[in-house]
């Protein structure tokens, strides 16, 4: 009988140890294996820009991009920071190394189990190009996969990302008018709350869906014309208006969750902020030397631009996109909220 009993216990401990090796989420209780689908522009793109001559577009594969990414040899992996970015760090809440690998990268048989980044540096929700294309078309492109099979169709378990910086689609909001502003923003979010709408249809779970940063606020756009980058920043009333429109269009269903972009970069960068980890809050860390120019720029083989030495002490990389600091000061503010959210 005592034999038969340690047998029956070292059988118990077995399975135990096996269980617990299967899990993906650290420490949590959920056995749950999220796979992650990701749409949106340079704020979750992770290489499906195409690779071409260095120009503004195409920055993301050239240095000095992808210098402090030691996840990926400190060399460009078509990130638009100098490590990781958003969705590489949402991915690691759900128990992931990184964002899912770009649609652009995935073999002819199939993909990652973990999910797919459909996301285009350059892209907008209404506005789009061939290279770039916008939210709809990303949508599309992701309902095609499923419906061949090739994404299988059930979606259990799984999440969608959808950030945009909103650099596409307001990009003249200088020259708008409030009704242009709110017609723009009426559009955008339309957009959006249409993509949540079929994403769940098809059977996604839960939905992460980024408000507008506050854009008057990005390098590119608080650069004064003597290079003096303004604490007082521009207007937000697109900020504001796009985001109002999301909390009545997207943010009142249960399963959408509001990763308050807005929110988290004034706390962290605004003209405002308190936050002791970023030295430079304004100042990109890759700085173009010409207010048109970009990051990354070369003229002769020579560098157009400046290149802080800590970067790390910087919260934006460049015009518009945070450095790898910025982004994980970020998504860690949020980290317990979306734990809470998708019972992980």
């Amino acid at each position: 009988m005592k034999l038969l009993l340690a047998a029956v216990c070292a059988l118990l401990l077995l399975l135990n140890a096996g269980h617990a090796e299967s899990r993906r989420h650290g420490d949590s209780d959920s056995e749950r294996q999220y796979k992650l689908f990701v749409f949106g522009d340079e704020y979750a793109d992770t290489g499906n820009y195409p690779v071409a001559d260095l120009t503004k577009t195409t920055r993301a594969w050239y240095y000095p991009y992808g210098s402090n990414d030691k996840d990926h040899g400190a060399t460009p992996s078509g990130r638009f920071s100098n490590g990781l970015v958003l969705p590489d760090f949402v991915a690691r809440i759900l128990g992931l190394d990184e964002s899912p690998p770009a649609e652009r990268k995935r073999e002819q048989d199939g993909v990652d189990p973990s999910g797919m980044n459909f996301a285009v540096g350059g892209a907008g929700v209404v506005e789009g190009t061939g290279e770039a294309p916008k939210l709809g078309r990303q949508v599309d492109k992701f309902k095609r996969m499923v419906r061949h099979g090739i994404i299988d169709d059930d979606l259990t378990d799984s999440v969608a990302l959808i950030a945009f910086s909103g650099r596409r689609d307001y990009e003249r909001f200088h020259d708008m008018t409030n009704t242009d502003v709110k017609a723009m923003a009426q559009d955008v979010t339309d957009k959006i709350a249409d993509a949540v709408e079929q994403l769940m249809d098809l059977g996604v779970e839960k939905v992460v869906v980024t408000t507008l940063p506050p854009l008057g606020c990005t390098p590119g756009l608080s650069k004064s014309k003597d290079g003096v980058y303004d604490a007082k920043c521009d207007s937000q009333k697109v900020t504001s208006i796009h985001n109002s429109y999301l909390e009545e269009k997207v943010f009142q269903n249960k399963d959408v969750f509001n990763l308050d972009l807005k929110a988290a970069f004034n706390r962290h960068a605004g003209p405002s902020s308190r936050s002791k980890q970023f030295k430079y809050k304004l100042e990109p860390c890759c700085d173009s030397f010409d207010q048109g120019g970009y990051c990354g720029q070369t003229e002769d083989g020579e560098p157009q631009y400046n290149l802080g030495s800590k970067p790390s002490k910087f919260f934006y990389w460049d015009d518009i996109n945070p450095t790898h600091a910025g982004w994980k000061a970020v998504v860690k503010e949020f980290e317990e909220s979306i734990k809470n959210f998708l019972h992980i």
